[in-house]
């Protein structure tokens, strides 16, 4: 795997992946609320958002010249 492939897998899947785990271990017995979400509702949410601008980055910093 070269660098540039491994960067591109790294913000495509792995930070994508370490958020969405990650605030399910964190937040998972949190009884707070967000705009009427519990957290961990919100927080998910909030990382289909984060995982769609990860890909892009991805695609624009490290695939945009083979295939755009």
């Amino acid at each position: 795997m070269t660098k540039k492939q491994f960067f591109n897998v790294l913000v495509g899947l792995v930070i994508p992946f370490i958020g969405i785990i990650g605030g399910v271990i964190l937040f998972r017995h949190s009884e707070f609320f967000v705009l009427g979400f519990p957290i961990l509702y919100f927080w998910m949410f909030l990382w289909f958002i984060l995982t769609s601008i990860c890909i892009s980055f991805s695609w624009y910093f490290f695939d945009r010249k083979e295939f755009g």
